[in-house]
Parts: structure tokens; sequence; C-alpha cells
């Protein structure tokens, strides 16, 4: 009679990234020993035997050789222990049948282990390792288990995972009864996407800066990610720095294998893969800096507007281990970086706020805010946006009205975003309010000298307008002719001289006019 030596795998460990055990890599997602287990090696399974569980914690990047964990920083962690119902046991071919099909999602927990279906335990502070036994519980025998950790504020929690006890050791080829894991993690890489967009519109030129800080660890790869939407133009001006700490002033890195790709993917996505020698000296960097952090520059134009007025993108960090980390975080919409811009009908009314018919008014539109008169006071421009010119679409700073009385413009940046943020928060701040100023009046009407304040309609910021009321000129029609439009033209003059007068005093005190608001 010939015995058949069945064979089936023990891999019965789903492991987090950076996970690792004794004699298994410690780089890469996982599983324990793709041993094979034959029928006769089942039978010298001893149930009775004690088992323990060592769980050492460490935080920072995966690393290849576990001899490296011991010089990443201990982490104390909580980690909740369950022990999985098996309808066989360990020492049977149909319990470790049974084992192969296991999963971390799946599997039916005791409800009566420990007295209370867990066991919870926490790594030390100090060392970063917790040993589980029989003095835990005397529960704690030979059999699988499901172990998963608890959240930890800021950082990345490794994914449950599941411990056979014994397990077969790779290097004596039997059985082990005394399990070390490594389940690692690595803080939260907070990477962040800024823009830098004042006045914004078609045309225009938007500055982005991608940060993130470079972790501890072996630095094996990393690369920087950032495709941008359609309605932008490729990278350029691509500047790699690094800073020491998030108040340092960045300093050029220089690039030695490595090549940013400006036109990746779909042709429009930046991408920086760092060469061996760049990562090398970065992880030197790093050795000697423990905030350091890494900084990427660039630029792109906006080429077309965006259906619904937001021009968002987002970069992406990938680090060793398959650790990948996002500005596009779901639970925050305005996440990333943003330029957002709306429309504007400017109103030509007359004195009985019924729409002036007279095509020809010109217009501008600046920042601007109250003074302490309570009297608009205009800076930061004239600021560009998008009128049809032909029926063309033209970036221009002056706005002309049509027959209706209505200059329509888009592409207008919205007053209370600008540089991924309020404008009060950009350096220098800006003021926080748009005003249309009136440089031409329509025909036989008199210039109106004040700015018009620039408001939204039903709520909706990306929908803009404002009302500019023109009076008849009463005045011109008595003047002698040698003096009539050269009066007109002096009267025009002094509204624009007025305008740069204000936005100089503006300046001059613009610190105590934004307090008083």
């Amino acid at each position: 009679m010939h015995t058949t030596h069945k064979r089936i795998s023990a891999a019965v460990l789903s492991l987090a990234l950076g996970f690792a055990t004794i004699g298994a890599p410690v780089f890469t997602p996982t599983a324990l020993a793709q041993t094979s287990i034959s029928a006769g090696q089942v039978s010298t399974v001893n149930l009775n035997t004690p088992v323990s569980l060592t769980i050492n914690k460490y935080q920072g990047l995966p690393v290849a050789d576990p001899a490296d964990l011991t010089n990443l920083p201990p982490l104390a962690a909580e980690f909740t222990i369950e022990k999985v119902v098996l309808t066989n046991g360990l020492d049977t071919l149909a319990g470790w049948q049974e084992v192969a099909n296991l999963t971390p999602a799946t599997v039916n927990t005791d409800a009566t282990f420990n007295g209370t279906g867990d066991l919870t335990v926490t790594t030390d502070s100090i060392t970063g390792s917790v040993l589980v036994d029989a003095d835990d519980t005397t529960d704690f025998t030979a059999g699988v288990y499901l172990v998963t950790e608890s959240p930890l504020t800021g950082h990345t929690v490794a994914k449950p995972f599941l411990v056979t006890l014994p397990f077969t050791d790779a290097t004596t080829d039997g059985w082990n009864y005394h399990q070390v894991v490594n389940p690692k993690n690595q803080a939260d890489i907070l990477i962040e996407k800024d823009v830098r967009d004042p006045g914004a519109t078609l045309g225009s030129t938007l500055n982005y800066t991608i940060t993130a800080p470079l972790p501890a660890g072996d630095l094996s790869s990393l690369s920087i990610v950032d495709d941008l939407p359609d309605e932008l133009t490729p990278a350029t001006t691509v500047v790699v720095s690094t800073k020491v700490d998030a108040t340092a002033t960045p300093v050029a890195f220089p690039l030695t294998d490595t090549t940013p790709v400006l036109d990746d993917g779909d042709g429009n996505q930046l991408t920086i893969d760092f060469g061996p020698t760049d990562l090398a000296a970065l992880q030197g960097m790093r050795l000697t800096n423990p905030a350091l952090e890494l900084v990427v520059t660039f630029t792109a134009d906006i080429l077309s507007l965006p259906s619904n007025g937001i021009i968002e993108n987002h970069a992406v960090i990938n680090l060793p281990g398959g650790l990948s980390y996002s500005t596009d975080d779901p639970n925050d919409p305005n996440d990333g970086a943003q330029t957002r811009l709306g429309s504007l009908i400017i109103n030509n009314l007359n004195a009985d706020g019924d729409p002036l018919t007279v095509a020809g008014a010109e217009f501008q539109l600046w920042r601007c805010s109250l003074n302490n008169s309570n009297k608009w006071e205009v800076s930061d421009g004239p600021i560009s946006a998008v009128q049809e010119v032909g029926g063309v679409p033209t970036t221009m700073d002056t706005f002309i009205s049509d027959g209706s009385g209505i200059a329509s413009v888009t592409g207008v940046q919205l007053a209370n975003w600008v540089n991924n943020g309020a404008p009060a928060f950009s350096t220098p701040p800006i003021d926080e309010d748009l005003c249309v100023v009136q440089t031409l009046p329509p025909a036989d009407h008199v210039l109106n000298p004040e700015p018009s304040e620039v408001t939204t309609v039903g709520g909706d910021d990306f929908v803009m307008t404002a009302d500019v009321t023109n009076l008849e000129d009463s005045i011109t029609g008595q003047l002698p002719a040698t003096g009539g439009g050269g009066t007109l033209a002096m009267i025009a003059a002094g509204v624009l001289v007025a305008i740069a007068g204000g936005f100089a005093a503006l300046r001059g005190n613009r610190g105590g006019t934004r307090a008083r608001r």
C-alpha cells in the first residue's frame, strides 16, 4: 500500500503593510511562510504545548532587513486578540485545510475566550513590545488568533491579521509555538498642496507648491505624482527643494539621477520618480534632520475655464512598502489646491434703477474695502477676467456694456477665495471684497465716481453682480462748445486719480482698515 502525502499551504497570515515575522520579509504585505504541511507533519502538533505571541511595535517606513527594526522608534499601541473558532484542530490535516481558507474579515471568533471574547494588550512605550501567553489568560492555547490594532491618532494602523500557534518555522522546518510579529506603523504623512493665484483668470499662470515630510526608515523608493486637470497646461519650471523643518526656507535640492516628467500619464501629469543616488542623499539628510520636508514647486497656465468654477488638483507621494498619501481627503471637500472662478454681471442703471440701454460704458474690477467713512476704497487691480469680443472669449481688464446696459464677464476670481483660502490669510492679506469702477460713462451721462460693491446672487459665491448708476449729464450741454468735452475728460481723469490715491492710502493703512472690518 502506498501512502500519499497530501500537502497544503500554510499561508495563514494576512499581514499589514510593513508587517514582519521572524524569518519573513518586512517590506511588503505578505503571508507567513508559504510552507507546505504534510499529513505526517500534522500528527506531530501537540495542542497542550504552551504558546506565546510577542508583538513588537515600531514606527517608520517598512524595512528590508529585520535587524533594521531595532533602529526605528518604539511605539505604544493597543491590540485586541480574539480566538478563531475552528471545526477541526490544528493537529489534523482538516484543521490546516480549514485555516488555509481563512481571512481576517470572514473568521468567526470564540465569544467565551478570556471570559469576554477578547484580550486587549498594549505594547510598551520604551521597548515597543508585549508578550502574550497563558499568564494573561489560560484560554491562550494552541489555535488561530485574530489580532486587530486599535486606531492611533496621527498614524496609519496595521491591518487585522491572523496568527497560528504553532506555525512552521522556515529555519528549522519544524513546529514553533512562540510567534514574534512586527506590525509596523508609519506616522501619517500630511502632504500639502498649495497655489498662489491672485487675480487668476483665463491665461493666468498659477504657482503650485507641494510639501511633504520625509519619514524615517529605508527610503528605497519615492515618487511625487500630480495629475493636473484638463483646464491647465502641463507643469513648467519644476524645482525640487528641501527644508529642515516647516518654518525653514526651502533650499534647492540638486537632482543627480532624477528627471521630472512633465507630460506623463494622460499627457498632463507631473511625475518625479527619484533615482537611487538622490534617494540616498535624501535619506542621509533625513538622518540628521528629523523634521525634513520635501518641497516641489512648479507653474501651470489656465488653458480653459472650468465648467463648475473650480480648478482643483491633488498631489500624491508614494513611499516604500506600498505606502501612498494624497491631498485628496474624502473627509475634506476643500482639501488640495483650488482656484475658484465665477461670473459677473455688471448692470448699468439710470437714476430710477432701470437698465440704461446705452452701449459703450467701460468698467474695471478691483479688490476693495470699506474705509472709516464707510466708503469703498480700491486696491489690487485692475483685475483681469474674460469678456466676449466679437464672439471670442478674450482676457481683459476693462469691460464694456452692450446695448442693454449689461457687461457680462466670466473667469472672475471669487471675492472670498484667493491663494487657496480666505484672502485675509494671504501674505500679505488681500481685501475680501470686489468692486466695479466705471472708467467711461455711457454717452450723455456723468461718470459714476464711486466704486460699486460686487455681491453674490442667491448666496452662490460663483454668481456675482454689481449695479452701477449713471446720472444724465445736465451740465455739459450748457457749457461753451470749446470747454464741454475737455471738462468731461477732466472729470474722468479726476476719478482715476482719486482711485489711485485711494489705493495708495489703503496700502498705507491696510492693517487698521482690516481690523475695523
